[in-house]
């Protein structure tokens, strides 16, 4: 399978099925949740991250129009790794891609 750009992902059913999953270890025939586009689910990936990958992930507002929403993931100003979006919910799924993919490297 092709990786997908986690920092230019966009919010589809794709990355969806890929956070279910990578991240939550359901079948590929399960129900899949929008984790993409679901607002209310940001708070749940961003636990169900820290928990996995034993790191702090934090989600927030930036002052850019085009990508108001950021998550990031380290405490370390100078190592931490950070994604930008339009929504909160694309944010953390951004930031769930791209944990995934590189603990798949």
């Amino acid at each position: 399978m092709e990786k997908i750009n986690p920092y230019k992902a966009p919010a589809s059913d794709e990355v969806d099925r890929i956070i279910n999953q990578g991240l939550f270890g359901e079948s590929s025939s399960s129900v899949c949740p929008s984790y993409s586009t679901d607002d209310s689910l940001v708070q749940k990936m961003r636990r169900k991250l820290q928990n996995t990958y034993n790191t702090v992930v934090v989600v927030g507002r930036t002052r850019i129009k085009s990508t108001p929403y950021f998550a990031r993931y380290g405490t370390d100003v100078s190592t931490s790794t950070e994604v930008l979006a339009e929504t909160k919910a694309l944010a953390i799924s951004r930031m769930a891609l791209l944990l995934i993919q590189r603990s798949e490297d």
